[in-house]
């Protein structure tokens, strides 16, 4: 049965690849129209726009209509146009690519993510394929079409699910790196990782946590030439950033860098139930909690008043408030940051909480419980079998570097923030990839073993061939 299944994968990897990515997306089609329509009654079995998603469908709109990035509830309650950088630009600009077609609509915008979807599922299945044969590759794209934490992301409009196959482009540029380490392919390698930082800023860490020691560990070549492929590698991320990083700091009062509220994310993770008790290591209303109206209407005046008397200040300033206050809790505090920031990372890795963090994922975070609860078990699925893919590399000296470069860019964007399912995106698509080859490995040992000896074969020479 198992030598059957590689005669007819043998030589069809890429058609099959294909197909399974023309499930999959099919599959995410199927979820957002019947699985979770959309609804605006906010009934727990379709999909109703709130959070990051409200902000990613109204910015798309707004965009498409020629307001460039302004807060969208702001306008659409109150009528004011107000500079806004909540997330980094790519994945508003790629629904209001759609809104401007004509594809305007919740659930358009819904569909046309799932187009994401189905680019990670091919893009993840060709890279593993490339890397460690057809059956591998089908084997990725298998998983990554079924994986729970992979397709809700696309059906809930969040940047997670445009995340999902830029940073399979980010592993892509790194391999190319790796099999031919040219200054004109660490160029491409910065280019995409800036890229990915447009999508979701964390990604900015790869810089530090793949490049480097990509570059560094190089053999054969002088530290002169790592050195430049270094620079020029953030000289084209810079490239590629600095047309938002310099419209940005073009139209806000303080500061502003990839999103204009960092303070804002800190602040929810900075208080003292954030900090312990049964959340902590995750996010909660931290402003509320901790009283800062009165602080914040003396530093800002107006700004807390309701109705035409309410002063709407520029959105830069209010998060330089929040990343003062985030701070100050975090200095105030310090001798419990490491145990905190251990939490955060702990609850990224579902190892700290679980059962409370899956709870919260479709209770607060709006994820539906089945596909969370499927999710989780999932992951864990998974774990044993990448430690296994990550030896089978090991072993076939292929370098790990670009998948294990997911997992400190993750957990220290946690660390300094909150432990987030969502926020793991990245790492489970290092997971899928090493557990599909693990998986192949298996499989090729299997048939190894069902294989009939020939008559003339001795175990002498069956070692010979092995080694």
């Amino acid at each position: 049965m198992i030598s059957r299944v590689r005669e007819v994968v043998g030589g069809r990897g890429v058609p099959i690849i294909v197909g399974v990515g023309l499930a999959g997306w099919f599959l995410r089609i199927a979820a957002v129209l019947w699985y979770r329509p959309t609804c605006t009654t906010g009934a727990a079995d379709c999909y109703t726009l709130a959070g990051d998603a409200y902000y990613h469908h109204h910015q798309a709109d707004l965009i498409s209509r020629g307001h460039w990035f302004i807060n969208p509830h702001e306008y659409i309650v109150n009528g004011h146009i107000l500079d806004s950088a909540g997330d980094p630009p790519l994945y508003a600009l790629y629904l209001a690519f759609w809104s401007r077609l004509g594809l305007d609509g919740v659930t358009d915008h819904r569909l046309v993510s799932t187009l994401a979807g189905f680019a990670l599922i091919v893009s993840l299945g060709l890279l593993v394929r490339r890397l460690a044969g057809d059956l591998a590759g089908i084997i990725a794209a298998v998983l990554a079409a079924v994986h729970p934490l992979m397709w809700i992301n696309d059906m809930m409009l969040l940047s997670e699910g445009l995340y999902q196959p830029v940073i399979v482009a980010v592993l892509w540029a790194g391999y190319a790196w790796i099999n031919e380490p040219t200054a004109k392919r660490v160029v491409v390698l910065g280019a995409v990782i800036a890229i990915a930082a447009l999508t979701r800023a964390e990604a900015l860490a790869l810089f530090g946590f793949m490049v480097i020691p990509l570059v560094w560990w190089l053999s054969g070549v002088g530290w002169r030439e790592k050195l430049r492929q270094i620079v020029l590698c953030g000289l084209a991320g810079l490239i590629v950033l600095s047309p938002w990083l310099i419209y940005n700091n073009l139209r806000f009062e303080d500061p502003v860098t990839m999103s204009a509220v960092p303070g804002t994310v800190m602040m929810a993770g900075s208080c003292d139930e954030a900090w312990s008790g049964e959340a902590m290591g995750f996010w909660t209303v931290c402003f509320d909690s901790r009283g800062l109206w009165d602080e914040l209407e003396a530093e800002l005046p107006g700004s807390t008043l309701r109705g035409e008397s309410r002063v709407v200040y520029d959105e830069s300033v209010v998060d330089s408030f929040n990343r003062k206050y985030a701070l100050e809790y975090t200095a105030d505090n310090w001798e419990r940051f490491g145990v905190v920031a251990l939490a955060r990372m702990g609850r990224s890795l579902e190892l700290f909480k679980p059962g409370h963090s899956l709870r919260l994922n479709y209770q607060v975070e709006g994820r539906w419980e089945e596909p969370s609860t499927f999710g989780l078990g999932f992951y864990y699925a998974l774990l044993p079998l990448t430690i296994i893919g990550g030896m089978v590399f090991w072993r076939r000296g292929i370098r790990l570097t670009p998948l294990l470069s997911m997992w400190p860019t993750i957990l220290l964007a946690s660390a300094i923030t909150f432990g987030l399912t969502r926020y793991r995106v990245p790492i489970d698509i290092a997971m899928i990839a090493l557990s599909a080859v693990a998986v192949s490995w298996l499989v090729e040992q299997l048939v190894r073993s069902d294989s009939p000896r020939m008559p003339s074969e001795t175990p002498a020479e069956d070692s010979a061939e092995v080694g």
